[in-house]
């Protein structure tokens, strides 16, 4: 399920899941036009033309069954290029063979094969290009069609770019973009089908278009991009396409992050939203009274149906409609949100123009994770901490906890800590030390957190933005935090021990703020009043630890020296009531002073130790 090999943050070459540093000068060039950069279109075609490509007909295809057919391939780094393949991905970690509508099984199709032929941390940017596809300059408007599977590694780019004029001048559509670290795009091995709208980069029409499709992987010994049944198709009459949503907009600009599209928010914490849509018109002709409808199908009688302000839409062009002035009821539960764009014409392709949303109230909890993994992060075993940013509009709110989420491939054992940050990321507080837990895991799909009560309850500042994260000190007990959903750049932080650098991630850390004041309080300590003894304390080959528990507990410790790292740990399982001992053993340690930590149910008591020459 997970490469088991994966190097993650090391350096800023080599960032997980679109790490970039968090004060960086971020800017994509590989975006495709904006409505403001389209040519004027000229008239359409006559009607004969017309007649002969009717909306939605096959102008040009490729499925790769006489070989490559004059597609050209360039690697301009790395041992990964695009193939021809019958078998598909042959590494081990991919979703298998691509199930396209002409290629497996008995087919051929193409492929960009990182997981078997890519190497750690070796660049890989390799293009395949199509031949000149020409005699088609008399239609306008047209999408780019092709089937695919890809998996995501940490950042890889997958990229159509488009020629209008032979190759001189290039129009970029990253594709792939919304697939989160260590997962597939849906139902994969199954295809997938991805439509273009290329009108923009035609400019009213192309005797000479050209087709790449580019893969590049940055850390390298990624997975994989399987291509197959590419063609290009005429645009239907009227057809509008609703390209993303949101319930809530925030932009670098804003100054807090008060406008971020919160996944649960806390019930004296609800606040406008801002529901926004993308919306193009991939359609030959001019769409009037377009508008983005959005209905709240909220707990009991919360239910509201909003309507943005209706705009027209030419051919090829994409706008956002923004619906304002709903306020979320302080009503506990689910709201489920239905986006759907209308125009006045009769809708060619109506499947998609709606789509789905979803956010909740609750009484405590403060999230921006879905609440199901969907993947994890590390650093190798090195030391960081990975969390969100939230922003606090009320003045009564009390931080009592962090909730935390972490995958399968953490080690019961592992110690972690939640770290509370103020709005310049100064330090303000942190939990007590908490010993992982086998049952306290998630497989993908699952969403159990575990909370972390803070030493001391954080009074939070009305108006205010807060930076809350997971703590891991590294060493051989790891810890993957779970991740799910996609962050906005500058909003979910990573700091790595490496370089002592922020970077900022684009996949929500399973982090959140737990507002609750009935945590951390224990019903029944776990340890009684005796201290823990060892004996001797200053030991040349073992050590005995002593102790007493108040009730039975499931027992775990770790050993650590002054630098925090762990040099020893293990699980002493579930013991009863009474008087305790295990031995530590001192072959192998270096001399000097180490801090032996025993964890009961939470409960944390320590005594130091001294390894003698």
């Amino acid at each position: 399920m997970y490469r088991t090999t994966l190097l993650l943050i090391a350096a800023t070459t080599s960032m997980l899941l679109a790490a970039q540093p968090i004060n960086a000068d971020h800017i994509n060039l590989r975006e495709p036009l904006s409505s403001t950069q389209l040519a004027e279109r000229p008239d359409r075609p006559d009607d004969a033309t017309r007649d002969q490509r009717s909306g939605g007909a096959v102008l040009w295809s490729e499925d790769f069954e006489s070989g490559f057919n004059g597609w050209t391939v360039m690697t301009a780094s790395g041992p990964v290029e695009w193939e021809l393949t019958t078998t598909g991905n042959t590494g081990g970690f991919t979703p298998g063979p691509l199930q396209s509508t002409t290629g497996f099984p008995g087919g051929q199709w193409i492929v960009a094969d990182s997981d078997l032929n890519g190497v750690p941390n070796v660049l890989e940017n390799t293009t395949i290009t199509s031949p000149p596809i020409t005699g088609l300059d008399t239609v306008p408007y047209m999408l780019l069609r092709f089937e695919q599977s890809f998996r995501q590694l940490n950042n890889d780019e997958t990229i159509v770019e488009v020629s209008g004029d032979g190759g001189l001048s290039w129009t970029a559509y990253p594709v792939n973009t919304e697939v989160a670290g260590n997962q597939s795009t849906p139902g994969a091995p199954l295809s997938e089908t991805i439509e273009l709208d290329i009108s923009p980069a035609l400019n009213g029409g192309s005797a000479d278009i050209r087709i790449r499709f580019q893969w590049l992987s940055v850390q390298g010994y990624a997975y994989s991009w399987q291509i197959d049944d590419i063609a290009l198709v005429a645009a239907l009459e009227n057809d509008l396409r609703l390209e993303s949503v949101s319930h809530a907009q925030w932009d670098i600009g804003q100054g807090n992050f008060a406008e971020l599209p919160y996944s649960v928010y806390p019930t004296n914490e609800v606040r406008e939203l801002s529901f926004q849509g993308s919306v193009s018109n991939i359609g030959s002709t001019t769409q009037t009274n377009v508008r983005l409808v959005v209905d709240v199908d909220g707990p009991s009688t919360n239910n509201v149906t909003l309507t943005s302000t209706a705009i027209t839409l030419l051919p090829g062009q994409t706008e956002n409609l923004t619906i304002t002035g709903y306020t979320i009821p302080a009503v506990n539960g689910d709201y489920d949100l239905t986006y759907t764009v209308l125009q006045d014409e009769p809708e060619s392709s109506p499947a998609d123009n709606v789509r789905e949303g979803h956010f909740e109230v609750s009484m405590n909890t403060f999230a921006r994770d879905l609440g199901a993994l969907e993947g994890d992060m590390d650093n190798a075993g090195a030391e960081y901490q990975l969390g969100n940013w939230f922003h606090v509009v009320d003045w009564q709110n009390t931080l009592h906890a962090v909730d935390v989420a972490l995958s399968e491939r953490s080690d019961p054992g592992a110690i972690i800590v939640a770290v509370v940050y103020d709005e310049d990321l100064n330090y303000i507080i942190e939990s007590e030390e908490h010993v992982v837990q086998a049952n306290e895991l998630n497989d993908l799909g699952e969403g159990h957190f575990i909370t972390l009560p803070l030493i001391d309850p954080v009074e939070l500042e009305q108006d205010h933005d807060y930076f809350v994260a997971v703590h891991h000190y590294g060493g051989t007990a790891d810890t993957w935090t779970g991740v799910s959903g996609l962050s906005q750049p500058q909003t979910s932080l990573f700091w790595d021990a490496n370089d002592n650098t922020w970077y900022y991630v684009t996949v929500t850390p399973m982090v959140r703020m737990n507002l609750d004041p009935t945590v951390g309080q224990p019903e029944l300590p776990a340890f009684g009043d005796r201290t823990i003894v060892a004996s001797p304390t200053i030991f040349d080959q073992n050590t005995l630890v002593s102790f007493e528990l108040e009730r039975p507990a499931d027992l775990a410790w770790t050993l650590t020296d002054l630098s925090g790292r762990t040099v020893q740990h293990g699980s002493l399982g579930r013991r009863a009531a009474g008087p305790q001992q295990f031995r530590v053993n001192g072959n192998g340690l270096a001399e000097g002073q180490y801090l032996l930590r025993l964890v009961s149910d939470g409960e944390l008591r320590t005594v130091r130790l001294v390894k003698a020459g």
